[in-house]
């Protein structure tokens, strides 16, 4: 038994013809028969009946033909997985990632990914979607992964949307929102907030000018701010799951009653993705697909 006759009867019950079968696989009509009558004969089970209508499959052939579908998958998945581990050994990849990524599931996919594949050399850098969307553009990064408020179109990158997280409302145990279950866009506006996205900026424009009171890069001290009490702040469910200041109590998340969301994007440039990105995505999604996000209770 030979993988190419396994292709072979896989095409006779997809066209129906062996004439047909033939050509496609660019072989003669002669030798396509010959091979599948000794494929019947190994097996021992006839698996196609000429008739004047065409070429039909049998019964038993209906059987061995699902059966030679699932073969070939698996060739083909034992193919990808040589190729990657042949073409990894060297391969460097440049990621960028919005804080919210960088504080939830990829860490774990990062770890993950460098035991099964420990010659790939990864670079990390957090930074904005839009920052990131523009290192993709450039080629100064392989793969981004971003945060954007509804749908969006990446006109000259391939983006694949995997997640929706929504955006919860981070206060210190002072504030007076500390004991609500929910609080309103309304509500949070009338007092002071750390420096948001422009699009929760936005959002809290329908209902006045937001105070923001303190801006910063480092989410360390932004946490520490809200912490103390003296503002509001702004994180993705999935980011606040095993971050200290929730576990330890020095945080409260609270659900926003207009919930505001953002998707999530992996981004790569529109060229054959390399070995190790296909590998990366694989284990990003993944772990994703297993991190557990922050609840109410």
């Amino acid at each position: 038994m030979r993988i190419e006759q396994l292709q072979y009867i896989i095409e006779v019950a997809r066209t129906g013809s062996f004439t047909l079968a033939a050509e496609k696989l660019h072989i003669s009509q002669p030798n396509i028969s010959y091979s599948i009558s000794l494929f019947e004969k190994e097996i021992g089970a006839i698996l196609f009946t000429r008739t004047r209508s065409g070429t039909k499959t049998t019964e038993v052939g209906k059987q061995i033909i699902d059966q030679a579908h699932e073969v070939m998958a698996l060739i083909t998945d034992m193919r990808e997985t040589a190729q990657r581990h042949t073409t990894l050994i060297q391969e460097k990849l440049m990621i960028g990632a919005i804080s919210g990524i960088c504080t939830s599931f990829l860490p774990k996919a990062l770890s993950s990914f460098s035991n099964k594949y420990p010659n790939v050399e990864l670079d990390v850098i957090e930074d904005h979607s839009g920052e990131i969307e523009e290192g993709v553009l450039q080629g100064t990064l392989d793969l981004g992964l971003v945060g954007i408020p509804g749908e969006y179109d990446f006109k000259h990158l391939n983006a694949h949307k995997f997640l929706e997280c929504k955006i919860l409302a981070c206060v210190g145990t002072s504030s007076p929102f500390a004991s609500k279950k929910s609080v309103s866009l309304y509500d949070i506006v009338k007092y002071p907030i750390i420096g948001t996205s422009e699009y929760m900026r936005k959002e809290f424009m329908k209902y006045g000018e937001p105070k923001e009171m303190f801006n910063s890069s480092r989410s360390e001290a932004a946490k520490r701010v809200t912490s103390e009490g003296l503002a509001t702040s702004f994180y993705l469910d999935i980011s606040l799951r095993i971050d200290p200041y929730v576990s330890s109590g020095q945080m409260i998340p609270i659900p926003i009653e207009e919930e505001p969301s953002i998707n999530l994007y992996w981004l790569h440039p529109k060229k054959v993705q390399s070995a190790a990105s296909s590998a990366f995505i694989k284990e990003l999604l993944l772990q994703a697909s297993h991190f557990q996000r922050w609840k109410s209770f």
